[in-house]
């Protein structure tokens, strides 16, 4: 491990940037590429036409991993929704196997990876339940089709098959006909707050470059890893 006495930049701004090159499959490596990042918007343009429901290739999946009861690892993909109280949030039913434990245990890790081009982000932190306020301005900013689908039936808990989540999603639908389908009591957000945070950056010549920042009385501090 080799120390880096440069002076250290904000990570989470760090993360920012890469989260918005990651959209346009543009960055500093492959800023003479303009063909890549022009192909790569041309292409999520018609994934989103054809698949509306999809995130095919866009940056906002993450893996969140949690331990469980037993002390096991489980890992899961989430949907990243901006920085939030200081956090990396996502949204998701609490009584869902990771909402217990969450509940449980509040340490995790979220691991953001991207093609275009290619790097990695890893954030270890705790994670926090956003407020109740947060989690309904979310919600009303869902389609209907999304919100029916969520208030239908508790996450990860046991249905018959999808005829019956289909008939509860109907009967969601039809109970709130012409109004506004209610924000579920179980049903929120989270933000993992961060600890510590380190990127990954793949290079043609294989010397890929990888730094970990770790947060210490409230200064973040850098260190260049081996890749």
């Amino acid at each position: 491990m080799e120390r880096n006495d440069s002076a250290t930049p904000d990570p989470i701004a760090l993360f920012l940037k890469w989260y918005e090159e990651a959209q346009t499959g543009g960055s500093g490596l492959f800023s003479k590429k303009r063909v890549i990042s022009w192909g790569v918007q041309v292409i999520r343009r018609l994934l989103s036409a054809v698949f509306p429901w999809s995130n095919l290739l866009w940056p906002d999946i993450a893996t969140l991993a949690t331990v469980t009861p037993e002390n096991r690892p489980a890992a899961r993909s989430v949907l990243f929704k901006g920085i939030a109280q200081g956090g990396f949030s996502f949204y998701t039913n609490y009584e869902s196997k990771k909402g217990k434990e969450l509940a449980a245990n509040p340490s995790a890790v979220l691991v953001f990876y991207w093609h275009f081009p290619p790097r990695q982000v890893r954030i270890d932190g705790m994670v926090l339940k956003l407020s109740r306020e947060e989690a309904e301005a979310y919600w009303k900013a869902r389609n209907r089709e999304n919100q029916a689908a969520s208030a239908a039936v508790t996450q990860s808990s046991i249905i018959r098959g999808r005829e019956e989540m289909v008939e509860k999603v109907n009967q969601i639908k039809s109970r709130y006909k012409g109004k506004t389908i209610p924000c579920p009591d179980s049903w929120g957000g989270y933000c993992l707050v961060p600890e510590k945070i380190e990127f990954w950056e793949g290079r043609f010549d294989w010397i890929h470059q990888r730094e970990h920042y770790v947060l210490n009385n409230g200064t973040w501090e850098k260190v260049s890893l081996a890749p």
